[in-house]
């Protein structure tokens, strides 16, 4: 027996069907729709596209004040992470993400011989099984100075290369200024007071990179 489509009206049922579920589509897609003004649609497109050089150039003096103004010191914050990590970061430290978390400090030591591109701190009051050191050039290592304020943060660049850069464009400004008027290689024995930044990535190593170093009195 040959089958027959049931109608309406005279119209088969499989394609009132489909037209209805078209509509329904079409509905779904115009009310799913965000609509956008002209200047939100630029601000969506120029979102995470901040070029890393011109934001470093503008932003490294309030990133020195900034360090200025917040640094603790050094022996009381590691004693205050050593009580409570968490609290202590939370309250004092800045980071992107899941990032360690960066600290603005200040402290005052004996200079020593150190690593490639350091030299080392003896800190009164820092435990012995602490290592301070402070960066000391050419090259400027890590993104303690981006990551300090805390107002850096990676989706503001289109990519993780852009991110770093930030970084690098920050350091670049202590070669020709506070490292190069400081070379803290032949300051072995002195005892100098010191205000910058650090990640506490290694809870048993502090490398500061350093936006001041003065002669203690």
């Amino acid at each position: 027996m040959a089958r027959t489509n049931k109608t309406r009206g005279g119209r088969p049922w499989g394609v009132i069907v489909k037209a209805g579920g078209a509509v329904a589509i079409l509905a779904v897609c115009f009310f799913g729709t965000t609509f956008m003004t002209p200047e939100e649609a630029e601000a969506l497109l120029t979102a995470g596209s901040t070029d890393p050089v011109a934001y470093a150039e503008e932003h490294y003096d309030s990133t020195i004040t900034y360090i200025n103004d917040s640094a603790t010191d050094l022996a009381g914050l590691i004693e205050d992470l050593r009580a409570d990590e968490q609290g202590t970061s939370e309250e004092l430290g800045k980071r992107d993400g899941e990032a360690a978390y960066t600290f603005a400090v200040t402290t005052t030591g004996t200079v020593q011989e150190g690593g490639f591109g350091q030299v080392d701190l003896a800190v009164e009051g820092v435990p012995s099984d602490v290592t301070v050191s402070v960066q000391t050039g050419p090259a400027v290592m890590g993104t303690a100075l981006r990551d300090v304020t805390g107002e850096v943060t990676f989706d503001m660049f289109e990519n993780q290369i852009d991110y770093a850069q930030v970084g690098l464009s920050l350091n670049d400004p202590l070669k020709t200024g506070v490292l190069a008027d400081n070379d803290l290689t032949s300051m072995i024995g002195q005892e100098i007071t010191v205000v910058g930044a650090f990640a506490y990535s290694d809870p048993t190593h502090v490398v500061i990179t350093p936006i001041s170093i003065q002669a203690a009195s």
